[in-house]
């Protein structure tokens, strides 16, 4: 039987991600997900400012799936996974709802959910992994460099609630299957709802862009770029947009 994350429901709070980190000695034995109403001081990717407007859902789930701590990042995969179906669950989007690599899903070409993964040592010496995730619900960011959309555009106006309750379910079932299974199940499912597989794609590393077509994943979850003359590029972190679209904002699959 899925185990579901024990909800802590707070109001406002600096970061979902701090107050999930603040109750690691209290609740470590058990996966638990604490929710705010806003955050005053969200954070995204590299430091970036998470703009928490109240009535959409900012949740932090904690796990302590006892792996490696080389296969944590995995858990980017298995979140975007599980918003992902819960989109689509709850609205009629269907495949417009996609996962974006690594961690990003989107609706048509608009980003509607951003995610943070941390660490974070245990009493006994063991590590949790921290899933910081942002669901634009009923409103979404008007002057971001890349375009958003929020799940009531999408027509649903089931309420808060029934997000954060719809995805508790499914990122307790996609997890368990991770943690008893392995990646492999993960990734399947994650290429079955992939963005732009088989497409152009330009991968932005520090020091050059290269482009190519999106192949798939590696077993590790890096993308496998396809580039000129038939050659396969792996590539373990980059900022990834489609040509032609405005980027997107950058991720990685690392963990902070």
């Amino acid at each position: 039987m899925t185990t579901m994350f024990r909800h802590i429901a707070l109001g406002d709070v600096g970061s979902t991600n701090d107050e999930a980190r603040l109750r690691l000695a209290e609740l470590a034995h058990g996966p638990y997900v604490v929710t705010g109403e806003r955050q005053l001081s969200g954070r995204g990717r590299r430091g970036r400012n998470w703009v928490s407007p109240a009535g959409n859902l900012y949740a932090s789930f904690v796990l302590t799936p006892g792996l490696p701590v080389a296969r944590l990042p995995e858990m980017s995969f298995v979140s975007a996974l599980a918003v992902c179906d819960m989109v689509r669950e709850l609205t009629d989007a269907g495949e417009t709802v996609a996962c974006k690599w690594p961690n990003d899903v989107l609706a048509g070409d608009a980003k509607i959910c951003g995610i943070l993964l941390e660490t974070a040592a245990l009493p006994d010496g063991g590590l949790a992994v921290i899933s910081g995730i942002g669901v634009n619900v009923v409103s979404s960011p008007p002057d971001t460099p890349y375009p958003a959309t929020c799940v009531a555009e999408l027509g649903f106006d089931g309420g808060l609630a029934v997000v954060t309750e719809t995805l508790n379910r499914v990122l307790s079932h996609w997890s368990a299957v991770w943690i008893a299974d392995g990646f492999r199940p993960i990734r399947e499912a994650w290429l079955d709802r992939a963005s732009g597989l088989g497409e152009p794609l330009t991968a932005r590393l520090p020091d050059k862009e290269i482009q190519g077509r999106f192949a798939g994943l590696a077993e590790d979850g890096a993308l496998m770029l396809e580039t000129g003359g038939g050659g396969m590029l792996r590539i373990a972190a980059a900022d990834v947009f489609r040509p032609g679209l405005m980027q997107q904002e950058p991720t990685d699959a690392s963990c902070d």
